[in-house]
């Protein structure tokens, strides 16, 4: 099941998936003309109930949520989510933010205090985050994985075919400038890759993990 399937991550999860012989579900909140697919139901999350998740052995949460409105849902709509798993092998995958992860050894401080990487109109999104992860951290009995992009996640470059995985620290740019960063760009082809690897090896069960392919090929560029 892939939440947020005709989101642009979202759909290229499906479409990696279908690719890779898997039966898929898809599940967006309204319908798109543009992107009518038979596979996809349109549901609000926050409907989803235990009848929904019959057969379903995992759930890519794909949701984009960015707005003061609609951007509870990444701890909200990630509780219910979570209420429907607790003792069920289905295995969750969160997309996460990067703004979550650790950038000291000693993981007392976050990437989401750097204010050139996150300036202050996106501390509110960034701390919702934050409350979704708590709230899996808190989790004992849901197979969950917290899969962080990082920092440079670009929708519109091509799949490498190859992709890392690090952990929930974040090694940011000395001078905390992102345009001198390093090992901080992926895009979403790749990352889709490496999501669907997580799911067919049933991998990292209860952790929080960052996917990246290398630098930044355009480094004073956003995503």
């Amino acid at each position: 099941m892939i939440i947020g399937a005709y989101g642009r991550l979202g759909e290229r999860v499906l479409h990696l998936a279908n690719k890779r012989g898997h039966q898929v579900i898809g599940i967006a909140h309204r319908q798109h003309a543009e992107r009518q697919n038979p596979q996809v139901i349109i549901k609000d999350l926050f409907d989803l109930a235990p009848a929904d998740l019959v057969g379903v052995d995992a759930i890519v949460d794909a949701v984009g949520a960015w707005t003061p409105a609609t951007e509870i849902v990444h701890a909200a709509g990630l509780a219910h989510i979570v209420a429907l798993l607790r003792g069920t092998p289905i295995h969750y995958l969160k997309v996460g933010a990067t703004s979550t992860l650790f950038i000291n050894d000693a993981r007392t401080h976050v990437l989401q205090e750097l204010p050139q990487y996150y300036p202050a109109y996106m501390q509110d999104l960034c701390s919702v985050h934050a409350e979704g992860l708590a709230i899996l951290q808190g989790e004992t009995t849901v197979h969950w994985t917290y899969v962080t992009p990082t920092y440079n996640f670009d929708p519109a470059g091509h799949s490498t075919g190859t992709y890392h995985v690090a952990g929930d620290i974040f090694h940011p740019a000395r001078s905390q400038n992102p345009d001198d960063g390093r090992q901080d760009y992926i895009t979403y082809a790749d990352f889709a890759k490496g999501v669907l690897d997580i799911i067919e090896h049933d991998q990292y069960d209860q952790q929080q993990i960052t996917l990246f392919s290398g630098d930044n090929p355009h480094p004073t560029q956003r995503y």
